[in-house]
């Protein structure tokens, strides 16, 4: 009975047998089937996309010069102004008492000099007569001196205080645009204090952008050479964040060159006419530059990303093996679906155009062509 029943047990485990290799592995798994397309190089127009944080022209941050009360607000926020008009009023009674007293010593140093100009000359004729002695003259003519400098001393502070009292009155320092206002009226500000607004000038946007030594040296290549490269490159557009596009085209006006040390980062600035104010300083934006260049276009389909890099699998033939190797490349959005791929791929490269995501380097594969798709 016992050697019935383990007859049995071992006729049972035969399927589980039969299903391993000759050496206890398990057979390997076919090549799956995937579509694969050869790149090569042809000329295209890339739009090269830039985040960029928008600036007036000129942002000038309105600063208090002398402590005291916020009298009077005469601007409110996003209120446009012209060169010279008063925005802000602070308390002036205690500079005014100050300027009065200024100018009394002045009045008073003033009199004094003439007077002292009156004693040197009766001095001198009778220094001329002999009725007093040369010693005596030359007291009364430095006291005549002290007096000029107590004068001069005097009317700087007057100049002082005339303009601790000017800045009592704040003025827009050009024509611009009012920004948010930090201080309302009875508010005690002062040199220490947070700015009262910023003014900015935005008959001209700057659009501030950072990019990569390689995304700069792109733009070289697009272009040829460093030589002129802002003359070289082509009006630029500004793209809003809900995808809509400025009216007005750009130019690039500046390019550093030079790599920042600390974010590795090159600066750019393209500046937009602003006359209707559409744009308003602080805002982001995207500036494009199209750039029309020669490139290995691919689909976006074909690429997956790990952190901030962009890969695709390159397909190896070995004998009539095919497999898969994961390749780093540096990629432009050309469009909606597809790259601009100018690093890491070259003329004649074969790659997978579908089910990247489930794919590993090594990985077996059946190539499949469009041509192949079609029969």
């Amino acid at each position: 009975m016992k050697s019935t029943l383990k007859f049995l047990v071992m006729l049972a485990m035969v399927p589980m047998f039969a299903s391993c290799g000759s050496n206890g592995e398990e057979t390997e798994a076919p090549a799956q089937p995937r579509r694969v397309m050869t790149v090569y190089s042809d000329s295209c127009t890339v739009d090269y996309r830039l985040p960029a944080q928008l600036r007036g022209r000129q942002d000038v941050e309105m600063r208090p010069q002398v402590t005291a009360t916020l009298d009077e607000l005469l601007v409110v926020e996003g209120q446009s102004v012209k060169k010279g008009q008063v925005m802000f009023v602070l308390n002036q009674t205690e500079f005014a008492s100050i300027l009065d007293n200024a100018k009394a010593k002045v009045e008073s140093a003033e009199a004094q000099v003439k007077t002292m100009e009156l004693e040197v000359q009766a001095q001198k004729e009778l220094l001329e007569k002999n009725i007093v002695s040369e010693h005596q003259y030359k007291v009364t003519y430095n006291e005549y001196l002290m007096a000029k400098a107590t004068l001069s001393e005097a009317k700087a502070g007057e100049l002082h205080a005339q303009n601790d009292f000017n800045h009592t009155i704040i003025k827009a320092p050009y024509d611009g645009v009012v920004g948010n206002i930090t201080y309302r009226q009875g508010a005690l500000v002062g040199p220490q204090s947070k700015y009262l607004t910023i003014v900015s000038d935005n008959s001209v946007i700057i659009a501030y952008i950072s990019i990569n030594e390689l995304n700069y040296m792109y733009l070289v290549s697009a272009v040829g050479s460093k030589q002129n490269l802002i003359d070289k490159l082509p009006d630029c557009k500004l793209v809003f964040n809900d995808g809509s596009e400025y009216n007005t085209k750009g130019r690039i006006v500046t390019i550093s060159g030079i790599v920042d040390k600390e974010t590795g980062a090159i600066s750019i600035r393209a500046a937009f006419k602003n006359p209707d104010g559409i744009l308003t300083s602080g805002g982001s934006a995207t500036v494009v530059i199209p750039m029309k260049s020669k490139a290995i276009v691919i689909p976006k389909t074909a690429t997956f990303d790990i952190q901030d890099k962009t890969f695709a699998y390159k397909v190896v033939q070995n004998d009539s093996v095919y497999t898969v190797e994961s390749a780093e490349i540096a990629v432009v959005r050309l469009n909606d679906k597809d790259y601009a791929v100018y690093e890491g791929l070259e003329d004649g490269d074969v790659i997978a155009v579908e089910g990247v995501s489930k794919m590993y380097s090594g990985m077996k594969i059946k190539p499949v062509t469009e041509a192949k798709e079609e029969d």
